[in-house]
């Protein structure tokens, strides 16, 4: 039996140069290929190119392809070159799956903290909501238009997700529930196939985040506020941004500006005691859910997409957003040596399943 041939629409995706560039759609490829012929589609890219045996197109290198495609998967589709295509080429496919991840249906002012003072514009709020307008409606009408084609499918990474899309898209409810599936993001393996030791000969400090500094959402002031509340702690924050060019670093935090590899996270984390990992607002949050998954102790914010996806790990505790400068005495050893961790985030719980209702959605 010939296997089905999708095709993968991505704003960017990695190479020898970037290797970090939409890592999660890249992650998903390397399991697909055991089960379907994959090929990347590219807007970012100028060139054809091969990278850990996906092969990678540039939109010219796929519009010289005479390839026959079965399924377009879109992710985080964006009106600047997901929806232009898919309007020009849908006819080419049987059907066709929407991955929403977050911000491509969301209307951003609306959602997105308030930026940092040294980064706040007037004028690119007025324009993000303006964009967002046109956004929001041109989606609407392009999946409205797929409905009625019998051609569209949707794959949201939480229940989250898609309540706030059903809240922003105009579209039908019946629809939709009838069209889609609830599938998180996996956890990379190397957090699957390891597990979380505290290895006190390399102890670096007690609490380690990695964030990035300028986007409110990822609460770097609320790291700062919960380390100015226990002073008797340390904590290092993995990172790049300008915070701390206009913020007081407290004595006892310590930023190192560096970007880590996914496979040397794990190996890092058994440095410390403790993951601080506060956000604003997340679709699933997928580092979280890995460090959860890997089994360290970790502390996470008291807002609902973080109760969906880690209210069952007992080694996550959840503080509000509003208590981060409390001192509440948290002893990270209580959440220690914990065995029998939810598989949540394996790939039986979430690629898998992908893969499976894409095979489904072909034979529909």
């Amino acid at each position: 039996m010939s296997l089905i041939n999708i095709l993968i629409l991505s704003e960017d995706y990695p190479s020898s140069n970037n290797k970090y560039a939409m890592s999660y759609v890249h992650s998903r490829n390397l399991i697909y290929k055991k089960h379907f012929n994959v090929s990347v589609l590219s807007f970012k890219s100028k060139v054809n190119y091969s990278y850990e045996g996906i092969n990678v197109m540039s939109l010219n290198g796929f519009e010289r392809s005479k390839k026959n495609y079965n399924i377009l998967i879109s992710h985080a589709p964006n009106i600047k070159n997901h929806v232009k295509f898919i309007y020009k080429y849908s006819k080419l496919f049987r059907k066709i799956i929407f991955v929403i991840h977050g911000h491509e249906v969301l209307p951003l002012n609306n959602y997105y903290p308030r930026n940092y003072k040294y980064n706040r514009s007037y004028s690119k709020k007025i324009i993000r909501t303006i964009y967002d307008k046109y956004k929001i409606r041109t989606l609407s009408n392009l999946f409205n238009k797929l409905f009625e084609q019998n051609k569209v499918k949707f794959f949201f990474v939480s229940s989250w997700m898609k309540e706030h899309f059903l809240k922003n898209i105009e579209t039908s409810l019946d629809k939709v529930d009838n069209n889609s599936e609830i599938i998180f993001n996996a956890a990379n393996e190397a957090f699957i196939n390891n597990k979380y030791e505290f290895d006190e000969d390399s102890y670096l400090a007690d609490y380690i985040s990695i964030r990035p500094l300028d986007q409110p959402k990822y609460g770097i002031d609320l790291i700062v506020k919960f380390a100015e509340s226990h002073p008797d702690n340390t904590f290092h924050i993995y990172g790049e941004g300008s915070y701390f060019d206009y913020h007081t670093i407290p004595n006892n935090v310590k930023l190192i500006k560096k970007f880590i590899e996914q496979k040397d996270i794990p190996s890092l984390l058994n440095k410390y005691k403790c993951a601080l990992m506060p956000t604003r607002l997340d679709s699933q949050g997928v580092m979280v859910c890995e460090i959860a998954t890997y089994g360290m102790p970790c502390i996470t914010s008291d807002i609902p997409i973080c109760r969906e996806m880690l209210n069952e790990f007992p080694n996550v505790k959840f503080i509000r957003n509003s208590e981060f400068g409390i001192n509440n005495n948290f002893n990270e050893l209580e959440l220690k040596n914990i065995k029998n961790l939810p598989n949540k985030f394996h790939n039986n719980k979430t690629v898998d399943i992908e893969i499976e209702k894409i095979k489904i959605t072909y034979n529909a």
